[in-house]
């Protein structure tokens, strides 16, 4: 034991880093930040599980729903906690057994344990915690062994379905994976057994939102989510659209729109007479935007990408600094502005399973500055995140004589896994801070995957203490 210990030091010393900045984060935001909205229909969702009739699917409100005979949101938002420093924990063990030296493998795993957004976002009723923990642990199945199981193919296809029912934007993942599978020629069975239990979960719960609301679909609000992201460059006096969705162009001219797209989606007046039974309209006018207005279309999601990717990327408007500040600690949770308004976490009440704590829970104190300077200023940097997509691509091309192709598929998958998220999230939303976190776990070990392989790593050479593993 002694012996372990010694060898994985370092990576203890960070998680040991991680675990006291969630404590300090529990004491300080007792029990868990509230995201108006969304908690509170997540909340109640779980006390009445059915198939989302709205954005939000069963995935998050299922796992509160274990919770629920416990009355407490703490429990909640501590259970997220330990998640994320499990599934660091699962990100180091993996990449020692992939050969790659200790400091190679706790540069991979930091960003888990120590991102301000990170530590933030577990400590939200929302399921970016749980979604960023089930997508990953399902790509860590696939790749744990030098050839995945049937079994182990089909346990993964199980833990991506429950990250795409917490969020849909996994949904594409799933193509990704089967295409990965193919390429690296892991077997007939192995690609059904991914394939087929994708494929039956999905049905089945398509089939279930069919008969309780008439809807085979995911989600109800698709239309008008899509619709929001193509608005803000709507020209409709260039677009050939039908009398029922002619009603939707934006009235405010293009050099007058918003700047965020979420406007069009909670403010604009345009929207109030399409529900989720007349969804199909505005997912229609915004399919014309995208065919009729191709690169218009494809500049906005290229600029919303590019936040996420490149340097100098913050100086944002009044608007997006202020959803921004949401995915921030505050200093102080006291507010004079009315909900709308606000530009910082709300606290969930400690005494019950709902929002609105009481006064004394809000006031300021050292810690909460300590906290919410820590997470302005500890985040991964933009810009590595954008290095960490050209090393996937490099550890692709480029074939060191000593290294394996498999290591350069499997950096591969995990960047594209993680570069396809944001591209699916700012092509049918918007950017935001929070929608790239998930991103940034499966980045972070994705890259030092690929400096392995460009370093020209022999074959598989494991830790002698993680050979069992």
């Amino acid at each position: 034991m002694k012996g372990i210990l010694r060898g994985h030091w370092p990576f203890l010393i960070v998680l040991a880093s991680g675990l006291v900045l969630r404590v300090l984060t529990m004491a300080a935001y007792y029990p868990a930040f509230w995201f108006q909205g969304d908690s509170g229909a997540y909340l109640k969702a779980s006390g009445q599980l059915a198939p989302g009739n709205g954005p939000n699917t069963l995935g998050y409100p299922l796992f509160l729903a274990i919770f629920r005979p416990f009355g407490s949101l703490a429990l909640v938002s501590a259970v997220q906690h330990l998640l994320g420093l499990g599934l660091a924990v699962l990100l180091y063990v993996f990449l020692r057994r992939r050969g790659l030296p200790g400091w190679m493998a706790v540069v991979g795993a930091t960003p888990t344990l120590l991102d301000g957004h990170q530590i933030t976002l577990e400590h939200y009723l929302l399921g970016e915690a749980l979604f960023t923990v089930l997508l990953t642990a399902s790509i860590i199945v696939l790749l744990w062994n030098d050839r995945p199981t049937w079994l182990m193919c089909a346990g993964a296809g199980a833990l991506l379905t429950g990250a795409v029912l917490t969020r849909t934007v996994g949904l594409g993942i799933c193509a990704l994976v089967l295409v990965y599978l193919v390429i690296r020629r892991a077997g007939l069975k192995q690609v059904l057994a991914f394939g087929l239990t994708v494929l039956v979960l999905m049905l089945g719960y398509l089939s279930w939102s069919k008969v309780a609301n008439g809807h085979f679909a995911l989600s109800t609000a698709q239309g008008r989510y899509l619709y929001a992201r193509t608005a803000i460059v709507a020209d409709c006096s260039k677009l050939d659209l039908t009398d029922e969705q002619r009603p939707l162009c934006p009235r405010e001219p293009l050099d007058q729109r918003p700047e965020r797209p979420d406007w069009y989606l909670w403010v604009s007046p345009v929207l109030k007479d399409y529900g989720p039974e007349r969804d199909d309209i505005p997912g229609g006018f915004a399919k014309a935007v995208i065919t009729q207005q191709p690169l218009d279309y494809a500049g906005s999601v290229l600029s919303d990408l590019g936040k996420y990717l490149l340097p100098g990327q913050q100086n944002y408007g009044p608007s997006m600094n202020c959803l921004s500040s949401w995915w921030l600690m505050p200093s102080d949770l006291r507010d004079t502005v009315a909900k709308e308004d606000r530009c910082k976490p709300l606290l969930a009440d400690g005494a019950s399973f709902a929002s609105e704590p009481s006064e004394s829970q809000v006031e300021p104190s050292a810690l909460r500055d300590f906290l919410a300077w820590y997470s302005r200023h500890v985040q991964t940097p933009h810009t590595a995140l954008g290095i960490a997509v050209l090393l996937g691509l490099a550890a692709l091309v480029f074939r060191p004589r000593r290294g394996r192709w498999r290591d350069g598929l499997d950096a591969g998958l995990l960047v594209g896994t993680g570069l396809a998220l944001m591209v699916v999230a700012v092509a049918t939303s918007m950017y935001e801070p929070r929608y790239g976190v998930p991103s940034i776990t499966l980045m972070a070990a994705g890259a030092m995957l690929a400096v392995h392989r460009l370093r020209g790593a022999s074959a598989r050479a494991e830790s002698p203490e993680l050979e069992n593993v």
